[in-house]
């Protein structure tokens, strides 16, 4: 069998990808058929490009159909827009607008699930062979973390952030130690921070990796000092951020965002591999090699360096990169998005899915350092920083533990293989191992299954609560079709007072401006559309005035809306529903799922 693989192994991992996409295409037939997107990111994203392919230009991502007349600011990244695109173009000719932004939003995904697939396989691959490489692959779409954020009509950039950690993690275990390894590590990270300031940690987790490997040459088995892999990778990192952000800001340098690539990003990268870079220029053109503790002030005049720029140009983004957020907006939007929640403030529900992986890789961490084969001493340093430092930044930004959880899968997949080789012992305990060897090789799924169980003995206990909540699910449904969200075209083009979950699929199917969607440098207009829903109706009324609103849409299944009701019961909307109606407000007959009341004289 093993023959086999090593001669087929790119075969195989193509296989793996076709069957893979037909499995997704399959799973997400009707969300495809239904027009339904992943989720409002996923809606947002087509209706920023789609304004671009009608003229926006490229340097301008702000979307005018919100907060108007000056639009509602956005930190995305153009880069992420230009395949998108591309499929619309692609399609455009043979089946029309409509469709081809359907196929584009079905088909991209699955672009990116190559990257990724290839990716994941080939860090496998270096660390632990073809064998497990194929196994891996095989089984990643059961990576539940992982595989959701690929399935057809997601088309965020989270597909994306998953190719640049295994791009950056396949050359990090180059076996060479190569400065055009470090190079391609650079240019990951710099394209992950240019996608997603999320990045940036896993940088420092890479980088703090090659450090260890420029400091201690030893460690890594070298047996000189001049490791270039650290200055080369500092330098393509400083240099490819830099075009990047030229590439998709021009030069416009006026202003620095903690949530996204800005100049203060560039230059504190810029300051740290001049002076690494220095050093280890001069370490090799003087023939001399440089102590540890060179190396060590060197590094640490470098940090200096690089906190300084900050520190100076800004300030405020050495704290969280939501600190400056409206409290307003933080306690009822920011805390309940669960994804970008530590750890321990999420539900347990999802929770579970990254604490089991994550407790599983310990297990296959385990593993490969005491029993792997494969692994050298240095790449097991590596693989231990890497995992460790993974399920970290995982515990502080919840959604960012898919990446150790990736990283676990890997170990477990060579850890499975190696424990169904296994040939001592008995019948009983070689099948038992095989059983276990099973249970590792998906750790999402038996934690989800565990939420399963727990889910379902609560729903025993507590039937009326269960009966309840499944009702409301029923209504959630009910205001999430596309095609409920498509009905309000009817209403002749307005401004309309939504809620912020709803506002994307409104701007996607609709003609409608909004107030603003989930995102954050829109903050003022966001806090707007809390406090109507959440104060008294003087406030309320003064608000949609103030932004000149037509009409008033609400749905019974918002879950938004469902947590303005119960957190402020004698709130504006929660008044709305007992039938305390102002008299500036004028009842409109229902559109599916959505009440309508508008404004009466909204012009004072």
């Amino acid at each position: 069998m093993n023959g086999f693989i090593e001669r087929h192994y790119r075969s195989l991992i193509l296989l793996i990808w076709l069957m893979t996409s037909l499995l997704f295409l399959m799973v997400a037939r009707s969300a495809i058929a239904d027009w339904r997107m992943g989720d409002p990111d996923d809606q947002l994203r087509l209706v920023q490009v789609r304004d671009w392919l009608a003229g926006q230009s490229w340097w301008d991502i702000t979307q005018y159909r919100m907060n108007p007349p000056d639009g509602g600011p956005m930190h995305w990244s153009r880069l992420v827009d230009i395949p998108i695109a591309a499929m619309i173009l692609l399609f455009r000719p043979l089946v029309g607008s409509a469709l081809a932004e359907q196929w584009a939003s079905a088909l991209t995904p699955l672009l990116i699930l190559a990257a990724v697939l290839c990716s994941f396989a080939a860090t496998a691959r270096r660390l632990f062979g073809k064998p497990a490489a194929v196994l891996a692959a095989a089984t990643f779409m059961m990576i539940l973390p992982a595989s959701t954020q690929l399935l057809p009509m997601r088309i965020d950039h989270h597909g994306w952030q998953l190719f640049c950690f295994f791009l950056s993690a396949w050359a990090l275990f180059d076996p060479k130690r190569s400065a055009v390894s470090a190079i391609v590590i650079g240019l990951a990270l710099a394209l992950w921070i240019e996608i997603s300031i999320e990045g940036l940690p896993f940088a420092i987790v890479f980088m703090g990796i090659l450090w260890i490997r420029w400091v201690f040459p030893t460690w890594d088995g070298r047996p000189d000092s001049r490791c270039v892999q650290l200055p080369a990778a500092l330098a393509s990192l400083a240099g490819a951020t830099a075009f990047f952000y030229l590439v998709t800001e021009g030069l416009s340098l006026a202003q620095n965002f903690c949530d996204g690539l800005s100049p203060f990003h560039v230059a504190a990268f810029a300051a740290v591999a001049s002076i690494i870079g220095g050093v280890a220029l001069f370490e090799r053109t003087s023939g001399r090699s440089m102590t540890i503790l060179i190396k060590v002030a060197a590094s640490a005049a470098a940090a200096v360096a690089g906190l300084a720029i900050v520190l100076l140009v800004a300030p405020q983004c050495t704290r969280d990169a939501f600190a400056n957020l409206d409290p307003l907006v933080r306690e009822y939007w920011y805390d309940r998005v669960p994804e970008g929640l530590p750890l321990w403030a999420v539900q347990l529900d999802f929770a579970m899915q990254q604490l089991v992986g994550f407790l599983f890789g310990l297990i296959g961490l385990g593993w490969a350092l005491l029993r792997s084969p494969s692994l050298k001493v240095a790449d097991k340093l590596a693989l231990t920083i890497l995992f460790i430092g993974s399920g970290l930044v995982g515990t502080f930004v919840s959604r960012t533990m898919v990446y150790a959880v990736c990283l676990a899968s890997i170990m477990l997949a060579a850890m499975a293989i190696s424990l169904f080789t296994e040939h001592r012992g008995g019948l009983g305990g070689r099948m038992a191992l095989r059983v276990v060897a099973m249970l590792l090789l998906f750790p999402t799924i038996v934690g989800q299954n565990v939420m399963n169980q727990i889910n379902a003995a609560q729903d025993v206990a507590q039937p009326a609560a269960a009966a309840e909540q499944e009702a409301f699910e029923d209504l959630a449904r009910a205001c999430q079709k596309p095609m409920a969200a498509k009905a309000l075209d009817r209403l002749p083009p307005s401004q309309l007072m939504v809620g912020l979950d709803t506002s994307p699929a409104i701007l996607q199917f609709t003609r409608h401006q909004v107030v603003a969607t989930g995102h954050h440098r829109n903050q003022a207009a966001m806090a707007d559309v809390i406090r109507t829903f959440t104060g008294d109706t003087a406030q309320a009324e003064a608000i949609m005035r103030k932004r000149a609103i037509d009409y008033l849409v609400t749905c019974e299944g918002s879950f938004e809306l469902h947590l303005y009701g119960q957190r402020d019961p004698d709130g504006f909307l929660a008044r709305l529903k007992r039938g305390d109606v102002p008299s500036w407000l004028l009842r409109q007959p229902d559109i599916g799922p959505f009440h309508i009341w508008r404004v009466d004289g909204k012009r004072p």
